[in-house]
Parts: structure tokens; sequence; C-alpha cells
């Protein structure tokens, strides 16, 4: 009797919703409302695809130089024409004239990691001094903060580096989707936000290679906002439009910079912007730092360099990894340092492809 009812109603709704639709088909406004809706939600979904690949011509806006790998690229021919990029199917990565030879960013894959016994810790020096002042600029392609000191300029030593490098700039790398932003990934995964300092060997500024820079990495992913990265984020709308350079009340670099000692990711790869110059030294600590989706969504709002289309991707994919290149897990172990794991003497290991 139940299952009677049951069967009776539903046959009576279906019959009442075939009724209106049928006599609203009746009626050419209606049909053409409909019409007009089914084109409306098709064209949304084009524009959004459009904005998430990122389509669009060149623009003729700011140059974007002073990236974090632009920056370091020197003068000359080269370091002009490397600035007319960006992450578009135009101009973008697949197109750029790089080496295929140790490049980044990188797959990081734990079973192909080396455990790399350190007999010194990393050290990190001055990252909590105030700075004398720090500007943020929006360069077409990214952010890029600055800072000056007055006394000691924040360096790196330690570990198995073999000279102290000095702070030049940071940059981020983000995407308009959370599962897509970073440009190294771990273990098959990125993460919606990285951070990339540039550090140098010798005084801090321009530079004619990369092989006095030691690159270091951070990964954030959505949690809880993050109070450190208010000072940053919260002047990210005065440098919206690209080529925009401001100066923003200074605080610790330490504020942005987790000073990790032990229990990090080495390898040797490039920069990642066009001219993408090899030699650079990456650290990249592999816990992630919090970002709540309210601080994430500001570095979206940044206009790219047409200064008419967001940001909405800035990041390289990665790039193959062959048998000869080794990725180290660097871990502090000053007194048993030789009864660790030994190097692997057959890495299996293939070419990859790219991922997006």
């Amino acid at each position: 009797m139940v299952e009677c009812s049951l069967c009776s109603l539903l046959n009576f709704l279906f019959n009442c919703v075939y009724h209106v639709i049928s006599c609203a088909l009746d009626y050419p406004l209606v049909v053409m409302a409909v019409s007009l809706l089914i084109a409306l939600v098709f064209v949304i979904n084009i524009h959004t695809a459009m904005l998430i690949c990122d389509f669009r011509f060149p623009g003729r806006g700011a140059s974007g130089g002073g990236s974090c790998g632009a920056g370091a690229s020197g003068g000359g021919g080269e370091s002009n024409s490397s600035m007319n990029f960006d992450y578009g199917p135009d101009n973008g990565p697949h197109n750029w004239r790089c080496s295929d030879a140790n490049q980044s960013p990188i797959n990081i894959i734990d079973e192909n990691v080396q455990k790399f016994p350190i007999r010194e810790l990393l050290c990190w020096n001055h990252y909590d001094d105030l700075p004398n002042g720090i500007m943020l600029e929006n360069n077409g392609h990214t952010v890029v903060l600055r800072a000056c000191f007055s006394g000691n300029t924040p360096t790196v030593s330690g570990a198995d580096l073999l000279a102290c490098y000095t702070f030049v700039e940071l940059c981020f790398r983000w995407s308009l989707l959370s599962n897509d932003g970073s440009e190294h990934m771990l273990n098959y995964r990125k993460f919606p936000l990285e951070l990339q300092a540039m550090h140098r060997t010798g005084p801090s500024g321009d530079c004619t290679s990369s092989y006095d820079l030691l690159m270091v990495g951070y990964f954030f992913e959505v949690s809880a906002n993050n109070p450190y990265l208010d000072p940053l984020v919260q002047n990210l709308h005065r440098i919206q439009k690209p080529g925009s350079k401001i100066e923003i009340p200074p605080f610790p670099l330490s504020y942005l910079l987790y000073q990790f000692r032990t229990g990090f990711y080495s390898y040797g790869g490039s920069l990642t912007e066009p001219p993408c110059y090899q030699g650079a030294e990456w650290f990249l600590f592999p816990e992630p730092l919090a970002i709540s989706e309210r601080q994430l969504n500001e570095f979206r709002q940044l206009l790219s360099k047409d200064g008419k289309t967001r940001i909405l991707r800035n990041s390289r994919p990665v790039q193959s990894i062959n048998c000869t290149r080794v990725v180290n897990l660097n871990q502090y172990n000053p007194i048993d340092a030789y009864q660790m794991e030994p190097p692997v003497s057959e890495v299996q290991c293939e070419d990859e492809e790219s991922f997006e």
C-alpha cells in the first residue's frame, strides 16, 4: 500500500512537471528566455576556461623586469628579449628558449631522494633584523619584495654550502586554482602558493649568471589566517597595476622566511624564468606553511603585464629529471654521519614528462 502510494505520488509530480513544460514551450517568449539562459551559461563556461588557461594576446604594458628569475640575468640583449614572456599559449613555457639540461622546477619523489648527512646546521644571520625599508613591485608576472639594510644584510650559510649567500629578493608563484600554484611538486602534489627567495654570494644586486645563486623555496597550503603574511598581503591592492612599486612599513624578513636548519631538500637546477640560467642551488622546505583563502585571493587580484587580465598562473611546469641529477634530503647528523644510508649507486629513474 505504501509503495503504491509512493509510485502514484511520483507519477503525479512527473505529469505536473511535464504539463508545465509542454505549456511553457507553446509560448515563444519562454522558449527564447530558456535559450538565452542556456547560451549565457555556455558563454560563462567558455570565459572561465579562458581565464584558467590564460588565453590572451601578449600585452603592451609593463615589461616586467626584475623578477626572481630574470632579475639575475644581468644586462644584454638576451635579458631584454627574455622579458617578452608570459604563461599563456603564445609566449608561455612551452615556447621559451631555455636549455634542456638541469632545469627547474622539478617533482621531488621521496623514493628517489638520497639522505645526505650534514655536519653543520643551516645558519640564518640577521633575518630577525628590521630593514630600513621594504619595496613591493608588481612586474606583470609576479610580486617581488626587496629590502634595504643600514647594517648587516641577511645571509644564509652552513650545512654543505661552500660560501655565505646574501639575500637579494623574493617572489611568489600562484594560480587561480588552489591545487595548482607552486612550481615545484612533492610526490606529484602541487600547492596553492610557493615563495622563492633569491640569495647570491658577494654583494646583493644584479649578477651576470646564476652560478652564484641560492634559491630557497617554501610551500603554502590553505589553512588558517597567517598573521606573518599580513604586512605584505594588506598592501597588495596598492600594486594591482603592472609596473607599480611602493614602499611599505618594514618588518623582519623572518616573518616570511622560516629559518629551518635541517630536514630540507636540495638539488642543482636553474632559474625558472627565461633565459632559465643553469647552476642555481635550490633548498626546499618540505613542510607547507599556512595561508588563508582570503590572503591567497589578494595575490589573484593582481593584473598581468597587459594591464587588463589578472595573474592567474605564473608557474613553470616541472622539468624532467635524468639519472645524473641527485636530490638530497639534508639531515643534521654530525656523529653518526657515516651510518646513514649510503648514496644509491643505481637509481631507477625515468625521464618524466612536464606537468602543467
